[in-house]
């Protein structure tokens, strides 16, 4: 896949998660916080414990996977990472909507 090409499909994954997660935009302003939904959806309990380090963990988690992404040359690995970034962005969805719901 070539660059270009691997950046479109990226921004367009996480526009596609970031309208899922609340379709009404209403919730706009809270948008650095989405990388906490991932870590609600592996483990509720930590959201509440949380801190600036949780945070700052989620968003390592997703600058690692663009990391790995992006310098992936072969189209395997380019398709298995691209899997990997719909899986996690799936659960950080279903962990946004049940923070957005509990409250």
């Amino acid at each position: 896949m070539r660059l270009p090409t691997k950046v479109i499909a990226y921004i367009a994954t996480w526009l596609l998660a970031l309208i899922a997660t609340n379709p009404s935009a209403s919730l706009v302003s809270l948008v650095w916080m989405f990388p906490l939904g991932l870590l609600v959806f592996l483990y509720p309990p930590a959201f509440h414990e949380g801190g600036w380090g949780v945070l700052l963990a989620s968003f390592g988690v997703y600058v690692l996977h663009a990391v790995l992404f992006f310098r992936s040359r072969a189209k395997l690995s380019t398709y298995v990472c691209y899997g990997v970034l719909v899986v996690i962005l799936l659960c950080n969805v279903a962990g946004c909507r049940s923070i957005i719901n509990s409250r």
